[in-house]
């Protein structure tokens, strides 16, 4: 905009300072849990003229009275600017830096306990408050001087995006408080700016404010994060049945990221939990969440696994393929997912992950665990990040074959196991790549490991393609293939997953390829063709375990935020389509069923793996029944119709008529019994079972309701107890039978005449009235009182008497 014009505009703003230089926005004292100090709109000083302020302006006492000022949003280039700013007066060589000022009044520092911060920003921007650093957003790490440039060029849905990061309540002061704000281009020819901020204060009352979210799973366990706004104890509530969180699992240490271990569970459970303090539940103890834990190591289970690349774009695009995916699965649990890199653009700052990850994807995060591999944007484009990143701060992921596999001694690579699969995430990144570095030695020992029947690889940057990126030309992607394909060929790799390039593509069943796209021959192709089973036949793989050598298929999934086209032609290549979307792996036994599904639910590729020549499913069982056997268990039965099954798996759902099924339990082969205990009472459930082996699934058992039984009112007490001596060691206890709903009586004893602390020595059957305390010491005088039970607990206690054994 012409500067005479930008100087007409700020006249108009004239009486909005006389009102700002007045009256700095106050604060009101805490008394709810949120308190704007700083609302979105509101009025900033400003200065952009182009010079260089150094440091000084930072500062709260510094003199801004003569800076211009008006309301956010500020900035030039878009034309829904409440305050045009000036980029003097060449358009091919703008300002660098524009720099803005707030000021606002904190009555009681004290009552706060946290700060949100939100700002929207193109392109890069660094936050001071008081004087002090609190936060940088797209602008590089070090000094940062007034002709310093943003890291990347802000465009599209990103330039109106609100980031957002929390800050230290510990910076505020009583009185008067100052925001300090220094706006950065990503260069001179940028076409426009955008400036705006919000700044919210919380007092003491917690609340969730990411997650919870699963982390490493196991047969046994898993990890359960979130935040908070303010720091407390950590607990996990958690029980097998929706209502009914029987058990706990505690972090005394005082934080606002919580991490709870949970361990000594059952494998291929579901459990139902809850996330807070010892004092309070904060979230949870709801059907929205639950985890299971995985199958047993090596069991062949039914696994559904969904795979996003390049996802971190936080905008419509990846809303879309987040809905593609929940309305193509539906009611069918997913069982883990993979994120391929680039999980939060641009940088991979704890605010661009906050909205790319845990504002995306809530309801995935706190029901299935997420295994995560760094992109170059999630480092921030740095080969040797530090250890404070972001990346490595929020998730927690095995160092020490915590989940299987082989320990790495890092959370940039690592190993774990699923049922009857192996995955193996990889560092393109930040890792040596080297044919015999460190990553490399450990991935050779960690193949030469596993014997699960499936292997399935993944990092960022692709061996192949001919996306957004050309594998041709670009050093990392070439490293990779040249020196990690190798060795998982040699251990026997199905599947390798990849992001990178923002497009999907997908190769034959190939081996052996390790040059650039022109060297690609037919010989490499294992199986030429579609590897759909309804056109030219699945791929197969006559190993049954892992086979050395007997191909791969390759597979960039880098759409599920943007699709950014290139040539697409890479020789390896059955099918390259330039669309947004993200990748469905299924296995069952010794099957694997992959589709790329696009944002508006299509299916546009889809190609199956088998192994061996395996036998077919079993068959059905049939003839379900289930019974009610009590307030808390529920009693099933079937018929067995196969000789050659490994066992059965049980899948229920809980109230009439349900259909979102979860498995609960498997048992051997030959079992047609399961008694599904800790239910909750007057609970009506539906129950499935299938028969499995090593070729899968079969299909499903009829379905069979029980509703457990309502718990009967605690028994009446019993009354009128007398006690007479019978010998030197016998007393004689007798009381009349109040109750018509009782499982037995308790007889509780303590020894001499004003005992108290009783134990109990018998229980006997509904109504007995009578009993001989045999096996005393003569001479001694007993004290005793009896109770009623039953399944809802005990009666009060009857009257206590006493007798004296005889001399």
């Amino acid at each position: 905009m012409p500067i005479d014009q930008a100087i007409t505009l700020r006249k108009t703003y004239r009486f909005i300072g006389a009102l700002f230089l007045a009256c700095i926005v106050c604060a009101p004292p805490a008394k709810a849990a949120d308190t704007p100090l700083v609302n979105a709109g509101a009025v900033w000083k400003y200065l952009d003229n182009g010079s260089d302020q150094g440091t000084s302006w930072r500062a709260a006492s510094f003199n801004d009275s003569a800076w211009p000022f008006g309301p956010g949003q500020l900035g030039y280039g878009d034309g829904d600017e409440a305050t045009p700013l000036n980029y003097g007066a060449d358009p091919n060589n703008k300002y660098i830096t524009t720099y803005f000022r707030r000021a606002f009044n904190v009555a009681d520092a004290s009552a706060f306990n946290g700060l949100t911060l939100k700002l929207l920003r193109d392109d890069g921007a660094v936050i001071y408050l008081n004087g002090t650093e609190v936060w940088r957003s797209n602008m590089p790490a070090g000094g940062v001087g007034y002709q310093t440039a943003a890291s990347v060029a802000v465009g599209g849905t990103d330039e109106s995006a609100w980031f957002q990061t929390t800050i230290s309540p510990g910076l505020l002061v009583n009185g008067t408080n100052v925001l300090a704000v220094e706006l950065h281009q990503s260069s001179g020819a940028s076409s426009d700016i955008s400036f705006d901020l919000q700044l919210t204060a919380t007092d003491g009352t917690a609340s969730v404010t990411r997650g919870p979210y699963l982390q490493t799973g196991t047969p046994t366990g898993v990890i359960v994060r979130w935040r908070t706004n303010v720091a407390t104890d950590s607990r996990v509530r958690y029980g097998t049945a929706l209502g009914s969180l029987t058990s706990n699992s505690d972090n005394a240490t005082l934080t606002t990221e919580h991490e709870v271990t949970i361990s000594g569970l059952l494998p291929a459970t579901q459990y139902f939990y809850s996330v807070g303090s010892t004092a309070q539940t904060l979230t949870g103890n709801d059907a929205d969440h639950f985890f299971f834990t995985t199958p047993t190591v090596g069991a062949s289970a039914v696994t559904r696994i969904w795979v996003l690349g390049d996802s971190g774009t936080a905008n419509a695009n990846a809303q879309s393929v987040r809905n593609a995916y929940y309305n193509f699965t539906g009611a069918v649990h997913t069982n883990l997912w993979l994120m391929l890199g680039d999980n939060a653009y641009q940088n991979g700052t704890d605010s661009e992950y906050q909205a790319a990850v845990f504002d995306m994807y809530p309801t995935m995060l706190r029901k299935s665990v997420l295994w995560p591999t760094l992109g170059n944007h999630d480092t921030a484009q740095s080969a040797n990040p530090p250890s404070t990143l972001p990346y490595f701060a929020m998730f927690t992921l095995p160092t020490g074959a915590e989940a299987g596999g082989m320990a790495s001694g890092t959370e940039k690579y690592y190993s774990f196991d699923y049922a009857n699969i192996h995955f193996i995430c990889l560092d393109s990144m930040t890792s040596d790549r080297s044919a015999n570095g460190p990553m490399a030695t450990w991935l050779r020992n960690d193949l030469a490991s596993t014997t699960l029947q499936w292997i399935i690889a993944f990092w960022h940057h692709p061996p192949y393609s001919k996306g957004s990126h050309d594998s041709d030309t670009d050093p990392i992607l070439a490293a990779m293939r040249q020196n990690f394909l190798p060795i998982l060929e040699d251990g026997g790799v199905d599947v390798v997953l990849s992001g990178h390039s923002h497009s999907y593509e997908r190769s034959y069943l190939i081996d052996g390829h390790y040059g650039t796209s022109g060297t690609f021959t037919t010989a490499m192709k294992k199986n030429g063709g579609s590897g759909r089973a309804d056109v030219t036949g699945a791929y197969n793989k006559p190993t049954l375990g892992p086979g050395p050598h007997e191909g791969a298929v390759y597979a960039v999934a880098g759409s599920s935020g943007q699709a950014s086209g290139g040539a697409l032609n890479h020789s390896a290549m059955f099918i390259s389509l330039n669309n947004l979307g993200s990748m469905v792996l299924d296995v069952n036994g010794t099957t694997l069923d992959a589709k790329f599904l696009r944002e508006n639910g299509v299916v546009a590729d889809y190609f199956t793996i088998t192994k061996g020549n395996a036998a077919p499913p079993p068959a059905a069982p049939t003839a379900l029944t289930a019974s009610d056997a009590s307030s808390s268990q529920i009693s099933l039965t079937w018929t067995d119709n196969a000789n050659d099954e490994s066992g059965f798996r049980i899948e229920r759902c809980q109230s009439a008529g349900c259909t979102n099924f979860s498995q609960v339990a498997t048992v051997g082969a030959n079992v047609t019994t399961f008694n599904n205990t800790g239910l909750p009472a007057s609970t009506t459930f539906v129950y499935r079972v299938f028969a499995f082996n090593g070729g899968g699934d079969s299909s499903s058992s009829n379905t069979a309701a029980a509703t457990t039984q309502t718990p009967p009112a605690t028994p009446a007490a019993p009354s009128s107890l007398t006690a007479t001596a019978a010998s030197r060691s016998q007393i004689n206890l007798s009381w009349v039978d109040n109750s018509g709903n009782e499982s037995g009586f308790k007889i509780e004893r303590c020894k001499g005449t004003s005992c108290s602390s009783f134990t109990q020595v018998a229980t006997v059957p509904s109504k007995t009235t009578a009993f001989p305390d045999t096996g005393l010491t003569k001479n001694t005088t007993y004290r005793y009182r009896v109770r009623a039970y039953n399944a809802s607990g005990n009666s009060t206690y009857s009257n206590t008497v006493s007798a004296r054994t005889l001399k």
